[in-house]
């Protein structure tokens, strides 16, 4: 998985979270399941957002290029 798809599935599964988080307004027990859904999201994130490169975090970085060794993150 390249870095571009790992940030759409982790913010994804955060909004999907934060949804069920709100549907537990109606039925309590949501909360839960919803803060797992959450911070599932940071799986991928820590996972895959590395330069395919160096194989360095990325971090918040959302540029074409790897802020460590000037490398195109996607190809």
């Amino acid at each position: 998985m390249n870095p571009r798809k790992a940030c759409v599935l982790r913010d994804t599964l955060f909004v999907v979270g934060f949804i069920i988080m709100l549907a537990a307004y109606i039925y309590e027990p949501l909360i839960v399941i919803g803060a797992i859904v959450m911070f599932s999201g940071l799986i991928p994130h820590f996972r895959y957002n590395r330069c395919p490169h160096c194989g360095k975090q990325l971090g918040r970085n959302e540029e074409k290029y790897c802020q460590h060794c000037g490398q195109p993150v996607d190809e």
